[in-house]
């Protein structure tokens, strides 16, 4: 099986609808993914869980994140969320990144002042 539990997947259910959520559950022996749908062209079935053969499925890609406003907001994310694992991931990466662009000389992707989320210098 080419999924794991809370891998992020698009496709298409039985009735054709298109859908995009996360693996709920997977049972190999029958071949179907239970997702938690988030998007779907048929909004009576976001929020729901349905089956969905997983040769109808394909994972999506993971975001890369290398910019400095998008760390900012998934590290705002992942407090709201109270998930500290996610925390931690994300501020590593983020210091890791500008570490980075600092050697290169790419100050692009380092704050220059602090920024609310507006955009606009606090």
């Amino acid at each position: 099986m080419k999924f794991n539990i809370s891998d992020w997947v698009q496709g298409k259910t039985k009735d054709g609808e298109l859908i995009h959520g996360f693996v709920e559950t997977i049972d190999i022996l029958q071949g179907f993914v239970t997702v938690n749908v988030v998007k779907s062209d048929n909004v009576e079935v976001i929020g729901k869980i349905v089956a969905v053969r997983s040769s109808w499925l394909k994972t999506v890609s993971d975001i890369a994140i290398d910019d400095a406003y998008v760390y900012q907001n998934s590290i705002d994310l992942a407090l709201d969320t109270w998930d500290e694992a996610w925390f931690m991931e994300l501020t590593s990466a983020r210091k890791a990144s500008e570490d980075a662009a600092a050697q290169t000389g790419d100050r692009s992707k380092i704050y220059k002042f602090p920024v609310n989320r507006l955009g606009q210098s606090a």
